[in-house]
């Protein structure tokens, strides 16, 4: 998976599906290509009459284009250019720019030069962090991945010195103004903690300027390594793909373009809703609470444990109190079955 093996990728918008023996292309695959709706959607508009090829209406989803045939949508010319929807892993060190910089470094823009369309990514990174990019020439798909309504989900691992404090995080994660700047709530989880360093893993679904390192750095915290582990259901090892490596790409799968569509009919008001300070408040102590109550039964559960593995003393003594006392009255198991065979 390579920078050489970048190819034209072709969409259905989501339903692949190449015509063989000629240049044609199923309408409705080209009206969802330029991200106007899904495709059932788009089926729906051409079947009412909204689309145009050759100013000609054309009622059926299924009608062959050919490559030099116009096609409109309400009477707008769509573009026809090649789309390209690929994953890039950035490594360290490779800036998120499509513009040279002074001082020769290294660009994105390296790893796509055999495509001669004008690519953007959806979602950037910082110099010193890696991980996955989503990288396109459709800026529909790119605005589904970067507007918060869409709720695409973006998963970091995060890296810092020295022992994590739940309890910070916690406060955190319900949102969190820094230098007049609001940052939505977002979702975590201790993967380590150790003195030295730990390791969390943080899910958010915006993605505003060095966002998550602001984040640590207010909660004083220094950042070790920050990798993009996923962007929606693109991560960077495919159960049929592998795993892609730092400085390689891929095509996206016809099942992931499909899904960052489908988010666009799902679009609704993020579910990482801003708090008021009373609600933040609220919130923060329960979460606190709930904790503390984890750590009790973890500790309660530990001395249940060692009282369980503890032998009992008294019975031995009682038991050894017993058998001295027997000896010291002159008595013994001899005596006692005489005793009983007597009677």
């Amino acid at each position: 998976m390579t920078k050489k093996n970048i190819e034209n990728i072709e969409t259905d918008d989501i339903d692949i599906e190449t015509e063989s023996g000629d240049n044609t292309v199923r309408l409705v695959k080209i009206i969802a290509e330029a991200g106007i709706s899904s495709r059932r959607k788009c089926e729906n508009h051409i079947q009412s009459g909204r689309v145009r090829v050759n100013n000609k209406v054309i009622v059926n989803p299924a009608y062959k284009v050919n490559s030099d045939d116009e096609v409109s949508f309400d009477r707008e010319i769509i573009s026809r250019e090649t789309k390209h929807y690929l994953v890039l892993y950035k490594p360290k060190g490779v800036v998120s720019s499509t513009k040279d910089l002074p001082g020769g470094r290294r660009l994105i823009t390296e790893f796509f030069q055999d495509i001669k369309e004008r690519l953007f990514y959806a979602g950037r990174l910082d110099s010193e962090s890696r991980g996955i990019m989503i990288i396109t020439n459709d800026g529909a798909l790119a605005n589904i991945i970067t507007h918060p309504s869409y709720e695409v989900m973006k998963v970091y691992d995060v890296t810092i010195s020295g022992k994590v404090d739940p309890e910070k995080i916690i406060k955190a994660s319900n949102g969190v103004t820094i230098k007049n700047i609001d940052y939505s709530p977002f979702k975590f989880k201790i993967l380590s903690k150790g003195h030295m360093q730990s390791k969390v893993r943080m899910t958010i679904n915006e993605g505003k300027n060095r966002e998550i390192r602001k984040i640590f750095e207010f909660l004083e915290y220094k950042i070790i390594d920050l990798e993009r582990i996923s962007v929606g259901i693109v991560s960077k090892t495919h159960q049929g793909l592998g795993t892609l490596d730092a400085g390689h790409t891929r095509k996206l799968t016809t099942e992931e373009v499909e899904f960052f569509f489908n988010q666009k009919n799902n679009a609704k008001d993020s579910s990482f809703v801003k708090y008021s300070s009373s609600e933040r408040k609220a919130k923060e102590e329960n979460e606190l609470k709930r904790l503390k109550e984890k750590k009790e039964k973890t500790q309660n559960k530990s001395k249940w444990a060692k009282a369980k593995l503890k032998p009992n003393k008294n019975f031995k003594k009682t038991k050894s109190s017993s058998i001295n006392k027997n000896v010291r009255q002159g008595k013994s198991n001899d005596n006692f079955a005489k005793r009983k065979r007597s009677f």
